[in-house]
């Protein structure tokens, strides 16, 4: 079963893009093989939802955090390589050998390159396979119980096979001639071309783990526990965003019987990005990846839907408030279907008045408090919804993110505190900016 969201979830969070800015995606693009590139896209549309695979495939990335290895190849001796073995076929030796020869006539009539490059790729390909072997027996040093250990071993293997040595080992590999290419060529592409391709194949596989545990190195980030069944729907420690660096760090818990984080705070506190960290750490964690926080702990969920920048459509005739009462509304059909999902909903129902906001908000969140399988962040502007939810519900917890003063000016912790705010600063920032006095004309625009 794969793991549910949608385009909206994933814009409100910035995850997919590889150049878009600040991306979570963006993290991520230091690849050198395609095959790396691809597999890495497909992990980020693709999380899982089996507790197991997820907490082996974060081992595997645990392992090379912890092992600096590197990865000795460059991007056009992998393309040459690739390109060279994956367009092989062990049923094609008499077509592959004529080419050769049809190369070597062209090369002695016109002086045609191709010959060459024939010759360059044989090489190359030579040198990679013998450089791969070196580095599967780096790969495999204290990798006992882990995941990749079968990964390692695997490698070494289909390279330590005695066909491979016996290429691999031959003497006139840098400098061969004719009847050299031939028997290179022939060896390479079809006697051990299912072993090369298999190696190509997982050296696409470790470029990407060379460049999620050095993410996770180089920004400390953790690697989430996940859990088929439990009280814990998702709890956290060191919650930050991982694309701004010194952060500060939160500590949040949802549980089945506190199944709702109500936050609160004044403009400016935080909440947003709070909610932003918290719904990438879900994903992310289903990915198996990294996460920015010092631990977490999760249930795995089916799904995840946030309503944080919904924008209206001026082509369908949508408001504002339309659109977020449909975002709501296919929000609650998901919800409505008993699937274990982590639900957030920043500011609701901003775009109508103060008392439907108020009404609707109340009214959203206390349905939604009684699908205890889901997990659900809401904030709001409005306190007195906190304040009468108190009231109704007893597995909701409230939290928010204070608002200091320093004379007349406004600053913030950005750190959770158990309640609900007081602050109301809006006026203040207001008058800070002296809006009033500008379009009076008493001070200078």
């Amino acid at each position: 079963m794969s793991f549910e969201t949608d385009k909206q979830t994933l814009d409100d969070l910035n995850l997919l893009g590889k150049y878009k800015n600040n991306s979570v995606y963006s993290l991520y693009v230091g690849t050198v093989t395609r095959g790396g590139e691809r597999k890495m896209e497909d992990m980020f549309l693709h999380p899982l939802t089996d507790a197991k695979s997820i907490n082996e495939r974060s081992a595997v990335f645990r392992y090379f955090r912890d092992h600096d290895f590197g990865f000795p190849f460059g991007k056009d001796e992998f393309d040459v390589v690739e390109q060279y073995i994956a367009g092989a076929s062990g049923k094609r030796a008499f077509m592959n050998m004529l080419q050769v020869l049809r190369a070597k006539a062209m090369f002695y009539i016109s002086h045609d390159p191709e010959f060459g490059i024939i010759r360059d790729r044989i090489v190359t390909s030579i040198e990679f396979f013998r450089k791969a072997r070196t580095y599967f027996d780096e790969l495999g040093r204290d990798v006992a119980g882990n995941p990749f250990q079968k990964i390692a071993e695997r490698g070494k293997a289909l390279l330590n096979d005695s066909r491979v040595t016996k290429l691999l080992e031959n003497t006139r590999r840098e400098n061969p001639g004719l009847m050299d290419m031939l028997f290179f060529d022939r060896n390479l592409r079809c006697v051990c071309h299912k072993n090369f391709k298999e190696i190509v194949e997982l050296l696409q596989e470790i470029d990407v783990n060379v460049v999620v545990g050095s993410v996770a190195r180089e920004k400390k980030f953790c690697f989430a526990e996940a859990a088929d069944d439990g009280e814990i729907l998702v709890a956290v420690k060191g919650l930050h965003h991982p694309r701004i660096d010194g952060a500060i760090s939160n500590d949040l818990e949802v549980t089945a019987t506190k199944n709702v984080f109500f936050l609160t705070g004044a403009n400016m506190a935080g909440k947003s990005t709070l909610m932003k960290s918290f719904g990438i750490s879900v994903y992310l964690a289903h990915m198996g990846f990294p996460v920015a926080a010092t631990s977490m702990k999760f249930r795995i969920q089916d799904g995840m839907y946030t309503s944080i920048n919904v924008p209206d459509n001026i082509n369908l005739g949508y408001s504002h408030f339309y659109a977020e009462v449909l975002r709501v509304k296919k929000v609650a059909i998901e919800v409505s279907r008993d699937k274990r999902l982590v639900v957030i909903f920043d500011e609701l129902f901003k775009g109508t008045n103060v008392k439907d906001a108020f009404d609707a908000t109340l009214a959203v969140t206390e349905a939604i408090a009684e699908r205890k399988n889901c997990a659900f962040m809401v904030s709001t502007h409005i306190i007195e919804v906190g304040q009468e939810l108190g009231k109704r519900c007893d597995n909701v917890t409230f939290e928010y993110l204070p608002t200091v003063m320093k004379g007349k000016l406004p600053t913030y912790t950005y750190k959770l505190e158990p309640g609900i705010t007081s602050d109301k600063h809006g006026m203040i920032i207001i008058n800070n900016e002296k809006i009033i006095e500008i379009i009076k004309g008493e001070v200078a625009s």
